[in-house]
């Protein structure tokens, strides 16, 4: 999946150093080019050898992002010979658009580096963060179930393994990652004590001068490095259904594209690498614990892996999360398939208020955090009163810069509501809020929006002026300097006490979901009594990921998709 781009602007190298992403026009083309249309289920076929396959393969690999081109190049490392199918039109799916890096402990990087990741001390940080009602510090097993504590253990051992394995057959070039002034990147929760290293497990991929990338690098890398081995990426081609032997072995798969739908034989096995349901509505509303109105996986990712898992009687795990992150909502509204998200809340002058006025969290902190405060139900009231989200900013935030700020001279994007006083943005607000109530429901501010937003701003500036926020220790975290850079006031400034006044409405949206199909600590899918499926495999957002509820550092997302989907590779490749 990945992800998603965990990067600060402007840290570690110049803006001008880095490689351009994914550009908007280039997103909304693939994204309207649409994938091929097909129904999706299970074929059963009663003699392998009689049935008629229009080719026959060793590996076939579903997708095209991080987590299926591993599998793809551990399979290839096998000796296998490899099928990849896209379901969209280029290659790359959500890791193309991401900022491509991934979270590796114990990395060969952070070893060169001096830097050392004790095993005991990683699997703490990994199951506090990902299973914080289960975790035990004092539990052999930190207090998980066998299973969570094999795959964390499973991910702790390989990661390492797997990157320098890559890197050194230049199938995905890789370097520790850094920050200002030459620091390794920070962990998201390096303030916590169960954080060991701190830094270092953060990595990423190198572009084709030897610098730090993004995510389009990845798919660079790893998809040449496939066709380099006989194996080019097939786009505008669906997966539409697996097919199984009468003793329920994955032998195969149904493909359809523009000539229609054939069989192909898989010998060995069939590696999902497909994608989350962050594009399907109905799956949103009926797994997630928190309903989102999209987010910047691309169109294809509408889980088409799990009915096909359910189907075969698959187990499902981790169905209601998601990697979590805020959206402008009318830009959401407009295409659930955002560009991009809100990753960063630019400008110090600048705070983040529910509808009643009242500030939610340290507004420079991670987004996969700050999102999961959209889903509070207050009980009393009988609402989700946080669910969506102000941005009130000011002129001098607006200099500044950041995210969705407008650059100097460009007209004020259609998103950024004014007022001149605090009670016209407040009408303004309203109005906004009255016209999209066809596609949000009922929602306004309340009543006291008004006096009690002029009170957090009086707070909120004597935590400015002091550079002390005694509320939510904005700026004080190791990673709110990495995402905005080093300040001399933890990224406060006061807002003007006289207007005008600015305000972005936030919503709940996702990088992609992170549920699906349970697999082993080879990327085997189990079934619900927890036995092997032969020949099918699940690697990134398409499974059951194993961080839980956790986002554990920048590259959270492909660390453990990379990782599994080439272990994937590799033990369908030495399949009788």
């Amino acid at each position: 999946m990945d992800n998603q781009d965990n990067r600060a602007p402007g840290a570690g190298l110049a803006a001008t150093e880095r490689p351009s992403r994914v550009s908007r026009r280039d997103f909304f083309r693939k994204a309207s080019a649409g994938a091929a249309a097909a129904t999706l289920g299970v074929t059963y076929v009663s003699s392998v050898e009689a049935q008629e396959w229009a080719e026959t393969t060793d590996v076939v690999v579903v997708g095209s992002g991080g987590a299926a081109l591993a599998g793809a190049a551990g399979a290839l490392d096998g000796g296998a010979k490899v099928n990849i199918y896209e379901k969209g039109p280029v290659a790359g799916g959500t890791t193309a658009k991401s900022g491509g890096q991934y979270w590796i402990p114990n990395s060969p990087f952070m070893a060169e580096a001096g830097i050392v990741d004790p095993k005991d001390d990683a699997l703490k940080y990994m199951a506090r963060l990902g299973f914080p009602t289960l975790y035990r510090a004092g539990d052999a097993k930190l207090g998980l179930s066998d299973h969570q504590y094999e795959m964390l253990s499973a991910f702790y051992d390989n990661a390492g393994p797997v990157i320098k394995t890559l890197h050194d057959e230049k199938a995905l070039p890789s370097a520790m990652a850094h920050t200002h002034g030459g620091e390794a990147t920070p962990d998201y929760f390096a303030h916590l004590d169960e954080d060991v290293p701190k830094r270092g497990r953060t990595t990423d991929p190198l572009n084709s001068e030897g610098k730090p990338g993004y995510g389009g690098d990845i798919i660079v890398s790893l998809a040449g490095y496939c066709e380099a081995k006989g194996s080019p990426v097939i786009t505008d081609t669906q997966v539409s259904r697996i097919v199984l032997d009468e003793n329920r072995n994955v032998v195969g798969v149904e493909i359809t594209d523009a000539a229609g739908a054939r069989l192909i034989r898989a010998t060995r096995g069939v590696i999902f690498g497909s994608g989350g349901f962050t594009q399907n509505p109905e799956m949103r509303q009926n797994y997630l614990r928190m309903p989102v109105l999209g987010g910047c996986a691309v169109p294809t990712n509408q889980g088409d892996l799990v009915n096909l898992a359910i189907e075969i009687g698959a187990k499902l795990g981790n169905m209601n999360e998601a990697w979590l992150q805020q959206e402008i909502l009318e830009e959401v509204l407009e295409f659930s398939s955002v560009p991009s998200g809100v990753w960063f809340l630019g400008g110090d002058s600048m705070i983040a208020v529910n509808k009643y006025g009242h500030r939610l969290y340290d507004e420079k902190f991670v987004y996969n955090e700050r999102t999961r405060t959209h889903l509070t139900w207050n009980a009393v009231k009988s609402e989700y009163s946080n669910y969506y989200q102000f941005m009130v900013f000011d002129d001098a935030a607006i200099a500044k810069g950041g995210m969705m700020m407008p650059p100097a001279g460009a007209d004020m994007p259609a998103y950024i509501i004014k007022g001149d006083t605090l009670g016209a943005l407040a009408t303004a607000i309203n109005e906004r809020l009255a016209s999209l109530e066809d596609r949000i429901s009922h929602f306004r501010l309340d009543s006291t929006w008004v006096d009690q937003t002029r009170a957090t701003i009086e707070r909120f500036n004597g935590f400015a002026a002091s550079g002390i926020d005694l509320d939510f220790h904005r700026g004080e975290q190791p990673i709110d300097d990495h995402f905005h850079g080093p300040s001399d006031n933890n990224h406060m400034a006061p807002l003007t006490t006289s207007g005008p006044y600015y305000a972005i409405i936030l919503a709940p949206g996702t990088l992609d979901t992170k549920g699906g199909p349970v697999t082993d600590a080879l990327g085997r899918v189990v079934d619900v009594k927890d036995q092997v499926i032969p020949g099918l495999y699940a690697a990134g957002n398409c499974s059951a990921s194993i961080s839980g509820q956790a986002y554990w550092g920048a590259g959270g997302t492909l660390g453990p998709a990379i990782t599994f989907g080439y272990l994937a590779g590799k033990d369908a490749a030495a399949r009788a």
